[in-house]
């Protein structure tokens, strides 16, 4: 293997101090204009490139913005188009600063330290971190990043964190809203499809469902509400377990798989049929468009919003032009409006694995 050249080597060429060579590397002033274009014209000959390594271990930076998933990847309603709008708008905020992207797409050896996707963080390879999909109730991991000091963003929020640095939409606000506007319109057995059973996020939402029970003084059912898992379950067999339900005059669809052929194959093998008889509000990540025509209205999830937003203020706190943390709650939008502009069902992270 060829031997990598140091900085010692374009000093002992130049007939200069390494420290020199340092500065115009680093681009600092103190070296002549007629050294500096020697000095700069070698390091070009010699192929010389500083060795990131040994730079971050003399400054404690490693100018690095790591990217980590809290759930397994089976378990995210993220699609490909999401992961490469994200890459995208990391680049375009992060690149001012010539800050490398790390993508931790797997932080679970299955040896140990499982389901720590912090380990970037431990093991000092971020300056800033970003975390994605929503955080298991009870987690230990958040914290930690919290207390580790350095400009982090989380795209989910956490019981008990209150301080911690999220860009996150109201899915609690989300949920009432959806069973409230049933409700109103005289439904009550509702069914209520939800996601994410084991996070914050799954749980928002039926704290959301159980107050605009509350309301209307009805008893929760737990009967009429079902999680999908995509890793363990079908959408179909999901819904067609909650249309089965006795007496249930309406669904709300939180799962925000966005799958209108599933549901309108689960309503015919339920002997359902969507309409005045049978009222449903779906959820979705995309403004003004409608994921079922059939549905009586549809919630609007603005989660690219929020990391948007949420990412260009972690921009800010990591360059010193903002202090931390971020504080970002974005509100769904529900509307009854008829939609011309049909959802196709996205390619989940899921369903490329």
């Amino acid at each position: 293997m060829k031997r990598r050249n140091t900085i010692y080597d374009i000093a002992r060429e130049a007939g200069v101090s390494a420290k020199t060579v340092s500065k115009v590397v680093n681009n600092k002033a103190g070296v002549s204009a007629e050294t500096r274009l020697r000095i700069q014209s070698i390091v070009i000959a010699m192929g010389y490139h500083p060795h990131h390594g040994a730079r971050t271990l003399r400054s404690r930076h490693s100018n690095c913005v790591g990217v980590t998933m809290a759930p397994p990847l089976e378990t995210v309603p993220l699609s490909g188009d999401f992961l490469l709008w994200l890459f995208a708008k990391l680049s375009e905020v992060f690149s001012v600063q010539g800050a490398y992207l790390a993508f931790d797409m797997t932080p679970r050896p299955g040896e140990e330290n499982t389901d720590d996707y912090g380990r970037g963080v431990w093991e000092q390879l971020y300056d800033v971190c970003l975390v994605v999909g929503p955080l298991p109730l009870g987690d230990t991991v958040l914290p930690r990043i919290h207390a580790a000091g350095i400009p982090y963003l989380s795209l989910g929020r956490l019981d008990g964190l209150d301080e911690g640095s999220t860009a996150s939409v109201d899915f609690r606000e989300g949920a009432y809203k959806s069973t409230r506007f049933l409700l109103d319109r005289g439904h009550r057995r509702i069914a209520f499809l939800s996601a994410f059973e084991g996070y914050q996020s799954g749980l928002d939402r039926i704290r959301g469902y159980e107050q605009a029970l509350r309301d209307f003084d009805i008893p929760l059912d737990d009967t009429l509400i079902h999680y999908f898992n995509p890793g363990r379950s079908s959408l179909v067999d999901v819904v067609v377990s909650l249309l089965e339900q006795p007496g249930v005059t309406g669904l709300v669809d939180s799962s925000v798989s966005e799958d209108s052929s599933a549901l309108r194959q689960a309503a015919t093998r339920a002997g359902r049929t969507f309409g005045p008889e049978f009222e449903t509000v779906i959820w979705t990540y995309m403004k003004d468009a409608a994921v079922l025509s059939e549905a009586t209205a549809h919630l609007w999830v603005p989660v690219r919003e929020a990391a948007m937003e949420g990412i260009e203020a972690l921009a800010r706190w990591a360059s010193g032009d903002e202090e931390g943390p971020v504080h970002i709650q974005h509100k769904t939008i529900l509307t009854d409006v008829e939609h011309h502009f049909a959802v196709r069902k996205p390619k989940r992270l899921y369903d490329l694995l």
